[in-house]
């Protein structure tokens, strides 16, 4: 009989691959702090310390006249504003909400912005 030798198929499917989008995502977060994304982001940002929430900018998704209406934090790059009530967790879902963009345009341009490449 011709019978195939079994194998646990951990090899394949549980490893990450350079390719793969969790391991871009990942690359993307390691690579670009979010202190230096909204840095270059926002209007008026300038954060008092390299953690946390804090309170900064003007919000860029609607005439915001308010500066301290858009908070961001700064270990994770989630982000909302008080005044429109925009929020998400970090800084591609910023990217994609500011340049209405699908996730993977967003994580293209972003590894650009990086200097990482596929």
């Amino acid at each position: 009989m011709n019978q195939k030798k079994w194998r646990p198929a951990t090899d394949r499917r549980n490893r990450l691959s350079n390719h793969s989008i969790p391991q871009r995502v990942l690359n993307i977060k390691l690579s670009l702090p979010p202190v230096l994304f909204y840095l270059d982001e926002i209007q008026r940002f300038e954060p008092k310390r390299e953690s946390g929430w804090i309170n900064s900018g003007l919000c860029p998704f609607h005439n915001d006249k308010n500066v301290g209406s858009f908070s961001v934090n700064l270990d994770s790059g989630a982000f909302k504003c008080f005044s429109c009530g925009t929020a998400g967790g970090d800084v591609i879902a910023f990217y994609r909400l500011k340049y209405c963009c699908d996730f993977m345009t967003a994580l293209a341009d972003l590894e650009g912005r990086c200097g990482l490449w596929r």
